[in-house]
């Protein structure tokens, strides 16, 4: 990953998803919009990776802080 100006944006935007997955379920299932659901889930994980990713590439190799 080039920058790391973007991250703090993406853990924002995974918060916010998480919570209407989260309002979402709490719908009984005939009421729940699957597709939309499931969306959100793909973006939730996508996003995630990429902030994993971001967070390991982002340490010092000989001590393992982050730099």
């Amino acid at each position: 990953m080039k920058t790391q100006a973007f991250i703090p944006v993406f853990k924002v935007r995974i918060k916010k998803l998480r919570k209407s997955i989260t309002e979402e379920l709490e719908k009984t299932k005939s009421e729940r919009r699957k597709e939309a659901l499931k969306g959100w889930i793909q973006d939730s994980r996508r996003l995630q990776a990429t902030v994993t990713m971001a967070d390991t590439q982002n340490k010092c190799p000989h001590c393992g802080e982050r730099l």
